[in-house]
């Protein structure tokens, strides 16, 4: 599965689907969107989330490290946890790359040079490819909409970052000041029309996000989704050999669809 469509925030709340070829996503889960009545919003909590997304939809490159934990519910209705590292660098407006790393060994990677998207599963000896021309958030919007497919942590790649983060929340509560790893960060819950979830930013001129914990409350066994950010590098350089793909001698070229 390639996306994000854990539904992580935003426009990828009520729609989540998984799609096994392209398996870059960080985890993929059938979710109903259910009519919530809204609850309190607190201010301070909406106020640091659109300072983070202020700070991140500035800057002209951006790239980060996620290590991700989520469960991959089984037909028995057994969660098995699965953990995944992701590099995401995003150049704006129109470049973009991902690799993954699951706990299994297979690797995953996706490079967009602005007119074509590439997708190569090494462990499959596979690789996919999409020709389109724009910026990254169309194409995002183009993975999501017509392959029900999406790259990891797709929100904060958006330009426009609080819009997606805010599209569907119903209530916002401030926690305080925690430690993550030793940084101070702003600890935020939300509820969502999808699924709750909690975000620590950081609290201080650089306010990236630190830490995520979302848990899916429409499913009946609950899955829950967590990813650790580290290795933050705003409007560092970037060569734009590094969207270019690589795809492996002998590959195996397989069709760009919608994934059953």
């Amino acid at each position: 599965m390639i996306g994000m469509n854990i539904g992580m925030f935003g426009r990828q709340v009520a729609r989540i689907t998984a799609a096994p070829l392209f398996a870059i996503t960080i985890v993929g889960f059938a979710v109903e969107a259910k009519s919530q009545d809204a609850g309190p919003m607190d201010e301070k909590a909406l106020q640091v989330l659109q300072g983070m997304s202020d700070y991140l939809t500035t800057a002209k490159t951006i790239s980060f490290r996620a290590h991700t934990f989520f469960d991959e519910v089984q037909k028995s209705g057994i969660k098995i946890k699965v953990a995944r590292k992701v590099r995401v660098l995003i150049k704006r407006p129109n470049q973009l790359r991902a690799v993954s790393i699951s706990d299994d060994r297979a690797v995953r990677s996706a490079w967009f040079d602005g007119s074509k998207f590439t997708v190569s599963l090494a462990h499959a000896n596979q690789y996919m490819e999409l020709d389109f021309k724009g910026n990254t958030d169309a194409l995002l919007d183009e993975l999501i909409e017509k392959y029900e497919a999406q790259l990891p942590l797709a929100d904060l790649l958006y330009s426009n970052v609080g819009q997606t983060f805010k599209e569907s929340i119903i209530s916002a509560q401030y926690l305080g000041v925690r430690l993550v790893k030793g940084v101070n960060s702003h600890h935020l819950s939300f509820e969502s029309t999808g699924a709750d979830w909690q975000i620590w930013i950081q609290a201080d001129a650089s306010p990236v996000p630190r830490r995520f914990a979302i848990t899916y409350v429409n499913r009946p066994e609950k899955p829950e989704f967590l990813a650790a950010l580290d290795k933050w590098s705003i409007n560092g350089t970037a060569d734009d050999s590094q969207f270019s793909a690589s795809v492996p001698d002998g590959a195996k070229r397989i069709k760009f669809e919608k994934q059953k």
